[in-house]
């Protein structure tokens, strides 16, 4: 078929959806009644009140430090800051952290991070040439380090926050074939922080009651929807397209929709949205094992040594209480080591709070030798959701991942990172799909991927293909990110057994 031929069957099958009155009249009834355009206004003061709170923050901390090492701080040094709230503000606004426009939030926390730093710096550097004054040069340059660091976690915080309101985010479209189009709703559901609404799901695929999204139909309402309601997004999940068909299908749905994504492989889509480096440029991007060279192990081990010690010292009352708790509920020792595989394969004997019976490992056998259902749910979890050999303790410390903070201790040592794969036992390595070498190139985690993904909601195959994902994506802010959200997952036991 020549070029313009096809171009003429495009336009002619986009022709009956340009007007609003193209759509069919139960379509319409029905879409008017639904919320299909959340708030910009409301999703980006959302961004601004976060950033007001960061810069607040900061300037409280700065305080705090001058005072406790001697520095006064003048009322000019404090209209000087202030000043600069603005400035920054607009700086933001110009390199697009206000556009309504989709960024991951860990690449987005790469940005600010890198822009707050340059900011205080060059304000630092202007204020000193201009009036010599070294000590508002100095604090300044502080707040811009610092702010590197709160901003981005304030940012976050809101986005976790506020994802669940009706108002948030960036309406999209997902247009799909067969089932690949519901692996991407469930995708974007679980992860709403990232500002992608789902409002319609458009194909040939079979109908799920169970599916919460708007507006269902066929893919022929996608130009209709897009002009009438302004949907900026679209997302076609098209396994097995071939070059030629996907070059075809940006040139007709580009006539309708400012942002296109191309989801090729439906076995990839509950990673897809979930790394900074999948962020902007879902397709067409190289992987690169940055977590391999040198210089990023040393800047993970680092903040690996802080974050455990400041962890141990915080929570080390919490450590003593439940020990105690583990006592008095069953006898038997308060720790529980078990043998897992470390980087590279290596062997490392992992800490946790002991949470079942002392001969539970001996009974595992023989409560999935007697309920053939139990079995089935082990052999494709390797869990079990209501495990039978879990203490009362152990089920309240299970629920809310408490069981697992004596891997800070393992953190310490080397044989943990406190963000990274699943921690798998040797005998689970021949399940691993041939996947136990990319996976163990990295030390495992106490968090990380899958652990915020739905958790034991998630087959052990999807677990593997997540902790891949990770370390094919790795980068020090998608770690801070995943820090960021591990809190609320395990404040709210979402996924736990």
């Amino acid at each position: 078929m020549s070029t313009s031929s096809t171009t003429s069957t495009f336009e002619q099958e986009a022709r009956p959806y340009e007007q609003p009155s193209s759509a069919p009249s139960q379509v319409r009834d029905s879409v008017t009644s639904q919320n299909v355009t959340p708030s910009e206004w409301r999703t980006v003061c959302t961004f601004l009140f976060g950033d007001l709170i960061g810069m607040l923050s900061v300037l409280g901390f700065v305080y705090l430090g001058a005072s406790l090492i001697g520095v006064g701080v003048t009322s000019q040094t404090y209209a000087t800051g202030f000043l600069i709230f603005p400035a920054v503000l607009v700086c933001y606004a110009v390199v697009g952290l206000y556009q309504r426009r989709f960024t991951h939030p860990a690449l987005e926390m790469q940005r600010i991070g890198t822009l707050t730093l340059l900011l205080g710096a060059v304000s630092g550097g202007t204020v000193y040439a201009a009036t010599g004054n070294g000590t508002v040069a100095l604090l300044l340059a502080a707040a811009g380090g610092l702010g590197a660091v709160i901003l981005p976690i304030c940012r976050s915080l809101f986005r976790i926050i506020f994802a669940q309101a009706d108002w948030w985010g960036v309406p999209a479209v997902i247009v799909s074939s067969g089932e690949s189009g519901e692996a991407i709703l469930d995708t974007l559901n679980r992860w709403p922080e990232i500002g992608i609404k789902p409002v319609a799901l458009l194909g040939d695929g079979p109908t799920d009651a169970d599916v919460s999204v708007p507006i269902r139909g066929g893919e022929e309402l996608a130009p209709y929807l897009a002009r009438h309601f302004s949907i900026p997004y679209a997302i076609l999940a098209m396994p097995g397209l071939t070059h030629t068909d996907r070059a075809n299908l940006l040139s007709h749905y580009s006539k309708f929709f400012d942002h296109i994504f191309v989801v090729s492989d439906s076995a990839g889509a509950p990673a897809l949205w979930t790394t900074g480096r999948s962020g902007d440029g879902l397709f067409g991007y190289g992987v690169r094992n940055v977590a391999l060279r040198s210089g990023a192990q040393l800047v993970k081990r680092a903040m690996d040594i802080f974050g455990a010690l400041v962890a141990l010292l915080i929570l080390a009352p919490l450590f003593a209480g439940i020990a105690l708790a583990i006592r008095l509920d069953a006898p038997g020792a308060v720790f529980y080591r078990q043998e897992r595989m470390g980087r590279q394969g290596r062997i490392v004997t992992i800490l946790k709070f002991r949470t079942m019976y002392e001969d539970a490992d001996q009974k595992l056998e023989e409560v999935l030798s007697q309920d053939p259902a139990l079995r089935k749910e082990y052999e494709q979890y390797h869990k079990l959701q209501n495990d039978p050999r879990v203490t009362r303790i152990g089920r309240f410390l299970r629920r809310y991942s408490l069981d697992e903070l004596p891997q800070l201790l393992n953190v310490l040592r080397g044989d943990m990172s406190l963000v990274g794969p699943r921690a798998y036992m040797p005998s689970e390595l021949e399940q691993m799909n041939g996947l136990a070498r990319a996976v163990l190139q990295s030390p495992p985690g106490i968090t990380g991927l899958w652990q915020v993904s739905g958790r034991n909601r998630l087959s052990f195959a999807d677990r593997v293909n997540l902790d891949v994902h990770y370390i094919q994506n790795w980068s020090l802010w998608l770690d801070l990110y995943l820090l960021i959200r591990t809190a609320p997952v395990v404040f709210s036991g979402d996924g736990a057994s």
